[in-house]
């Protein structure tokens, strides 16, 4: 766990991994970074024009909210292996094959969304990446709580491209990211083995998409258990 200067005295944690986050999680806003996939995914799906994306932990809990929910769907995957009974990959270059808008969503990820069930909250709870660091950094500012950074990590393990997440939004909450840090975090991206998992499936324009740090203002934010553009 480390706190950093900044704009208040101990105003902003980060953790390298879930396990290392306090229990029970601290009175605080919470962003869990899970750059390769989830966190992305939930930041296009809202911007594909889902009606919302309801994060999940297990299959089950996920079928039987599609089950009572008109018109949701299911994205999904299990140690990166499409999931039995979903209805479309998680993957977001793939989103544009579907027809999203309005629509609820579900998402259940090896990782990202298995975090965020593990926090047990229904608010106060965002998504963020490369591709949104910026925007989440000016949300908390905005909002002036404390917050933790949650690096999502891989089945209790360190994973680099987490890191490089967030490390990108507690920089720009800073005010400290330079063209020079840009360049380091995303070659720590580029070299981590989740992309050259991305690779080997065929899908090396995902990777090529997370680089593209900042691209877009999008927030989610956990209400009443789902997230919404902030």
């Amino acid at each position: 766990m480390r706190a950093r200067d900044g704009p208040k005295d101990d105003d902003l944690y980060t953790v390298d991994r879930l396990e290392d986050l306090p229990e029970p999680a601290p009175d605080a806003d919470v962003v869990v970074v899970d750059v390769i996939i989830s966190s992305t995914s939930i930041v296009r799906l809202l911007e594909a024009g889902a009606a919302y994306v309801r994060p999940f932990g297990d299959v089950d809990e996920a079928l039987a909210f599609r089950e009572r929910t008109d018109g949701a769907m299911l994205v999904g995957e299990q140690g990166g292996e499409p999931i039995d009974g979903f209805d479309g990959s998680v993957l977001p270059s793939v989103f544009r094959e579907y027809d999203l808008d309005g629509r609820p969503v579900g998402i259940l990820t090896s990782n990202g969304t298995r975090a965020v069930d593990r926090l047990d909250r229904d608010r106060g709870v965002f998504a963020a990446s490369t591709v949104n660091a910026a925007a989440v950094a000016s949300t908390l500012r905005e909002r002036d709580r404390d917050a933790w950074l949650v690096a999502a990590g891989r089945r209790g393990s360190v994973v680099p491209e987490d890191l490089a997440g967030v490390e990108l939004v507690e920089r720009a909450y800073r005010d400290s990211l330079t063209d020079d840090v840009r360049t380091v975090l995303a070659e720590q991206i580029r070299q981590c083995d989740t992309a050259a998992w991305l690779a080997s499936i065929g899908y090396e324009n995902e990777l090529e998409a997370l680089l593209s740090f900042d691209s877009t203002d999008t927030v989610p934010r956990l209400r009443d258990g789902v997230f919404r553009k902030d």
